[in-house]
């Protein structure tokens, strides 16, 4: 990623991909550095102040684009662009904890005293997801912008109207009548919408015991809805075959999913508010329709880095071939609150002792200290450890969650005495990949 750049006085100065240029400085003791990440240096002699317009482009979402372009008078130059991918696994282990927690509460544990009135949601409450999702957003864009001189940020917060996605001409009391208005219930409208037939076996009512059944398309636990367009109507013994075969769920018509824009939409006012709170008059905010209209007159492809990139009104077609992507991992895992058998364990763990196979870092024969999401070589691929197994071996991924195997092997385990360590990483890590 580019190198942030502050002067001996601590004001901004221009980013710079001249890592070269950079270790030296560091080598002769005429810089230091003063975060690493993002990876900022200081100048410890006097410099010019000169300085080129910057500006931010930033997309919100699940999966973050980020760009920075310099105006250099010729239409704009990407200084760096890439992708944040945030984890996706919160509402889930939320659940696990509660599970986890509600069990301890039957073993053998010092006595909790009853909480009664500290249940009440403050003003401006988010559900923990949500707000995981907000906070690393507004993070994220203070990170970029904190080194950099007086940048120019555009953020797109698009307010998606569900509804109208889906009919376009909606409006007024039309709003308060989905799709179940003017039917009895849900059987009812599904009746009417199949024209009464099985959407797997496309035959009419069976009867004789195999009548009507719904079948949730995807399941709640997954995302799903009871909104009728993740609803089929199948018979009964369709449905009973449908559930010992998932392969079947192929045939079923897949619903449109409107997850993101509740998502960004639930924070949306908060983010406006907290950003400009942060950045004052520096911040505009902009639209998915004009960001795609953009991206296409200038001829890059759809990514979330490149939408980024359209945002700041970059005209040049020359763009960088690299994009940084960092994504966040999970660090710590919750083993110890385990009491249920697992691999590796015959009995349940009333100790609260950490498995083995569960654990942060390993020290191997030769004295050398090995840490998860550690960033490392093995075989010329570069990976991230992901886990580590009994004795000196260990589970590396790329950035995209891909299991790196050695040459001619086809399990997942790698020894470290073959690996190589590049660096440390908290729970984020990072891989500029080129196009």
């Amino acid at each position: 990623m580019v190198v942030f750049v502050i002067s001996e006085e601590g004001k901004p100065l221009m980013p710079t991909r001249r890592f070269g240029k950079v270790r030296r400085l560091l080598k002769k003791g005429l810089a230091r550095v003063v975060c690493r990440r993002p990876f900022t240096i200081q100048l410890l002699y006097k410099t010019t102040h000169y300085t080129q317009p910057v500006k931010v482009g930033f997309d919100t979402g699940t999966t973050m684009g980020f760009a920075i372009v310099v105006d250099n008078g010729l239409g704009g130059k990407v200084v760096e662009k890439g992708e944040i991918r945030l984890r996706r696994d919160i509402s889930k282990l939320l659940l696990q904890r509660r599970e986890y927690r509600r069990f301890r509460r039957y073993r053998k544990t010092p006595y909790r005293k009853p909480r009664f009135l500290n249940r009440r949601r403050p003003e401006g409450w988010l559900p923990p997801s949500v707000r995981a999702r907000f906070e690393h957003t507004v993070r994220w864009i203070e990170r970029l912008t904190k080194f950099l001189p007086d940048p120019e940020v555009i953020v797109e917060i698009a307010r998606f109207d569900t509804q109208k996605l889906q009919n376009p001409d909606v409006e007024g009391e039309e709003y308060q009548k989905g799709n179940l208005c003017g039917y009895a219930n849900v059987l009812e409208y599904l009746l009417a919408r199949e024209n009464g037939k099985c959407q797997l076996c496309g035959k009419g009512y069976g009867g004789n015991g195999n009548g009507w059944q719904i079948h949730h398309i995807i399941p709640r636990s997954k995302g799903g809805t009871d909104r009728p367009d993740n609803l089929a109507l199948l018979h009964r013994k369709c449905h009973e075959k449908i559930h010992r075969n998932p392969k079947l769920m192929a045939k079923l018509k897949k619903p449109k999913l409107y997850k993101e824009p509740a998502y960004l939409n639930s924070f949306r006012l908060q983010l406006i508010k907290e950003l400009k709170a942060l950045l004052k008059d520096r911040v505009k905010f902009t639209y998915g329709y004009l960001t795609k209209i953009h991206r296409n007159k200038i001829g890059l492809p759809k990514t979330h880095a490149n939408d980024a990139v359209a945002m700041t009104g970059f005209t040049n077609p020359k763009d960088i071939n690299t994009t940084t992507i960092i994504r966040q991992v999970r660090k710590k895992k919750r083993s110890l609150h385990e009491a249920t058998p697992r691999k590796g364990r015959t009995n349940p763990n009333t100790e609260a002792k950490r498995n083995s196979k569960n654990t942060k870092q390993v020290r191997t024969k030769d004295g050398k200290l090995w840490c998860l999401w550690d960033k490392v070589k093995i075989d010329g691929q570069v990976g991230f450890i992901s886990g580590f197994t009994s004795g000196s071996y260990a589970y590396i991924q790329d950035i995209n969650g891909n299991y790196i195997r050695l040459a001619g092997k086809s399990y997942k385990q790698v020894p470290l005495k073959q690996t190589i360590l590049i660096r440390r990483n908290n729970n984020w890590v990072e891989r500029v990949m080129v196009a």
